[in-house]
């Protein structure tokens, strides 16, 4: 795949269906570009969407004082250092290094102006051989919006939450000059970024409101899934006795423990079913920061018997563990500001045909419709949860009935490869508006 100077500067823009070069950048340090999580799940279904269609793409980060590109996620070894200006200079480097050490040692807040500088020197070189500069927003990341206004490339930005909001709704909030700069970083990004996407409708909403970006230049696309990977033949009876299920009837949950994913109360719910369907058991699938909190809830109800927790796995082995799945849950709480993300599990659940009991918020109230492709319930609901549980357990038509009907609208509407033709209009709005 040819990648930066390969490239003639010259060439002129092609159209979407004969294959557009873009540059898909992140500035912020320390991503794991192999991770099977979070936004890498979505970035890496983004890139190789758009390569499946044709398209050549290149993922430029910021690693440490250089910036690599990579023209295959599926072999990081295949990278390229980016030719960078000034900063790439040992004269430049020497007082960088001064100057963070006395910031460090003065405890002064991190506005990464050195990261941006440096970011904004390799898209100035890099992006003259693209035709799009595709960037997923991060906290203080200006450097692409700045280069791709000098290099006059069209910059679409994909937004999948409000950073300095998520800070403040989960307790730990970004105060200070360093919220100054993030909120001048942010406004600055969105002044310049030809289109922004969003992945919920309340992001959207977020960034008309609170930050005047208009409404014209914002789509929608939701997260995806690939539907084919989900239904694959599974030999049932294996996973479950790999992880000791035996028969019971499963109830599932999918993802990162998180202290917004609302375990605790479907912990809560599971010691009102195991009183009406004690065989029942909960496969907790993955995990992540809040496992100690799961773990002390799991003791607190008596429920050691009844939870099983797998860890991490392999992406590629989630689709087995569904399979086992009779039960699966988006448990949310009740936050206190409207849910902004879109949750990877959901279309998983529904691509894998299972019945689905998720909280009534956010964009799962907009893709889960009651009793027709799964049951809403009231977010941190306890009684409610447990209800929609125990009725698809002691209900097999209705399991089957929802979870068909889930399936047959993640094929239609929620495959990666449906979001990528989403995304290759925004990419041809971009374009016609050079």
């Amino acid at each position: 795949m040819a990648i930066l100077t390969e490239i003639p500067a010259t060439e002129t823009a092609v159209s979407p269906q004969t294959g557009l070069r873009v540059a898909y950048v992140m500035q912020n340090v320390g991503v794991d570009l192999a991770a099977e999580v979070g936004q890498m799940m979505l970035i890496r279904q983004t890139i190789q969407g758009l390569e499946a269609r044709g398209h050549t793409v290149d993922l430029l980060n910021l690693q440490g004082r250089d910036v690599i590109a990579y023209p295959n996620l599926a072999d990081l070894s295949q990278q390229r250092r980016v030719e960078l200006g000034w900063s790439g200079r040992r004269p430049y480097q020497l007082a960088e290094g001064g100057l963070r050490r006395a910031h460090g040692l003065l405890r002064l807040p991190y506005l990464a102006g050195f990261d941006s500088r440096r970011f904004y020197e390799a898209c100035v070189s890099a992006l003259p051989h693209y035709q799009i500069c595709h960037e997923y927003a991060g906290l203080l990341s200006v450097g692409a919006a700045y280069a791709s206004q000098k290099t006059r490339t069209p910059l679409v930005l994909t937004v999948d939450a409000d950073l300095l909001l998520e800070a403040d709704v989960m307790g730990n909030p970004i105060t200070g000059l360093r919220r100054k700069a993030a909120q001048w970083a942010a406004k600055k990004s969105y002044d310049l970024a030809a289109q922004i996407i969003t992945v919920s409708a309340p992001t959207k909403e977020n960034l008309v409101e609170n930050w005047g970006v208009s409404a014209e230049k914002i789509s929608i696309i939701p997260n995806g899934v690939n539907v084919a990977h989900f239904q694959q033949p599974v030999d049932t009876a294996q996973v479950r006795a790999e992880f000791g299920l035996g028969d019971a009837p499963i109830i599932m949950f999918v993802g990162g423990f998180q202290m917004w994913h609302g375990l605790d109360k479907l912990l809560e719910a599971l010691s009102l079913i195991v009183k009406i369907v004690p065989e029942a058991r909960l496969l907790l699938v993955g995990d992540g920061p809040a496992r100690s909190f799961v773990e002390d809830n799991i003791y607190r109800l008596n429920l050691e018997k009844y939870v099983t927790i797998t860890g991490f796995l392999p992406h590629a082995r989630i689709p087995q563990l569904l399979a086992v799945a009779d039960v699966v849950t988006v448990p949310y709480p009740k936050l206190p500001q409207e849910m902004w993300f879109s949750p990877l599990k959901l279309y998983e659940y529904m691509a894998a045909g299972k019945a689905i009991v998720a909280s009534s918020a956010g964009q799962i109230k907009h893709v889960i419709r009651h009793n027709e492709n799964g049951l809403l319930v009231t977010p941190g609901d306890v009684a409610d949860l447990a209800e929609a549980c125990l009725h698809l357990l002691q209900n097999d038509a209705d399991r089957t009935r929802l979870g068909q009907n889930a399936q047959r609208e993640a094929e239609t509407e929620h495959a990666w490869s449906r979001q990528i033709e989403r995304l290759e209009r925004v990419y041809e709005s971009a374009l016609g508006g050079r």
